[in-house]
């Protein structure tokens, strides 16, 4: 038999992710206790500077005797091992914004 997919446009390319691959890897390596919170925060600030995520401002900051809590480590391990879609952890990050628990 031949199986018919149906719902998408002939001879349009694959959608892919707007965010770079480099920031995976860090989400990964960040939420397996590999990088420092500010490394993986400037990756974060390269999803604004580049305006993937919309925010008015162009810096990230925390304080350096802050921690991120410990869920946003455990949603940020589930998005680079693609357990969540990329919008999830897009809203993720603009809710952090929202809530100041990143300061940009």
């Amino acid at each position: 038999g031949v199986l018919k997919i149906t719902g998408f446009e002939k001879g349009l390319p694959p959608v892919t992710s707007k965010i770079p691959q480099w920031i995976k890897t860090n989400a990964n390596w960040w939420s397996t206790d590999q990088i420092s919170d500010m490394e993986f925060l400037e990756g974060i600030d390269f999803l604004f500077e580049k305006g993937i995520v919309f925010v008015s401002s162009k810096e990230i900051t925390v304080q350096s005797n802050w921690k991120l809590p410990p869920w946003i480590k455990i949603t940020s391990l589930w998005w680079s091992e693609d357990k969540i879609s990329d919008d999830d952890f897009l809203n993720m990050i603009e809710n952090l914004v929202k809530r100041k628990i990143i300061i940009i």
